[in-house]
């Protein structure tokens, strides 16, 4: 009797265990695939205004932004402040609330803010892009450039697209060949005027800081 007993027990064990094993494997799955499924925490974002400096009272910084905009941000005092030396060719610490306090209204400056850390940057590099006119559509400006690195006409060929210039960035023009003379109007105003093929050239200082444009070449005397 016993025999027959330990007999049917291994046959129903027999028959669960695979019952059981099949069970867990659904649950597994699922645990598996809830996991793909929960939305994963992004990583924070860095946050950055760039504009040209107003002035530092109180703890808080005034710039006018490149959309025109007046911005305010309170600065902590663990804020880390840098700026561009030329002769080193690259951004220096300087002391925050001293140099802030010191910046001459103008200057270029971009503000970075990230998981409540806050730095700052001021001055950036001087450069100019040299190219002919494509076109200037949607406020936006197209150009074959000629004097870019070989590095950037590897990776993006020798277009060049330019960002929305600011209101009041100045437009100088050569006219057959004279001297530079300063052109009314905005950027805006003016580029969809250019002919095709006219000499460009962008000066600017960091990225999206344009500080002039010049169009046509005056002649050599």
């Amino acid at each position: 009797m016993c025999s027959m007993i330990s007999r049917c027990r291994l046959f129903a064990i027999a028959i669960i265990m695979p019952g059981m094993i099949a069970g867990l494997g659904v649950l597994a799955a699922q645990a598996s695939q809830a996991e793909k499924a929960e939305p994963k925490k992004a990583a924070p974002k860095e946050k950055q205004e760039r504009g040209r400096f107003v002035a530092f009272k109180d703890g808080i910084l005034s710039i006018n932004a490149n959309s025109g905009a007046t911005l305010e941000n309170k600065i902590p005092e663990n804020t880390k402040v840098s700026v561009w030396n030329d002769k080193e060719n690259t951004f220096k610490p300087v002391a925050t609330a001293e140099t802030l306090a010191q910046t001459k209204p103008g200057t270029w400056m971009v503000v970075s803010v990230s998981d409540q850390n806050v730095s700052i940057r001021i001055g950036a590099r001087k450069g100019m892009t040299i190219g002919t006119f494509v076109s200037f559509k949607n406020d936006r400006l197209l150009m074959l450039g000629k004097n870019l690195g070989e590095s950037f006409t590897k990776k993006y060929g020798n277009n060049v697209h330019f960002n929305k210039f600011r209101e009041n960035v100045p437009v100088y023009e050569s006219i057959d060949g004279g001297e530079f003379k300063l052109v009314e109007g905005t950027p805006g105003k003016i580029l969809p005027n250019v002919k095709e093929g006219t000499l460009i050239t962008v000066h600017g200082e960091g990225d999206d800081n344009i500080t002039l444009i010049q169009i046509g070449e005056p002649k050599a005397k």
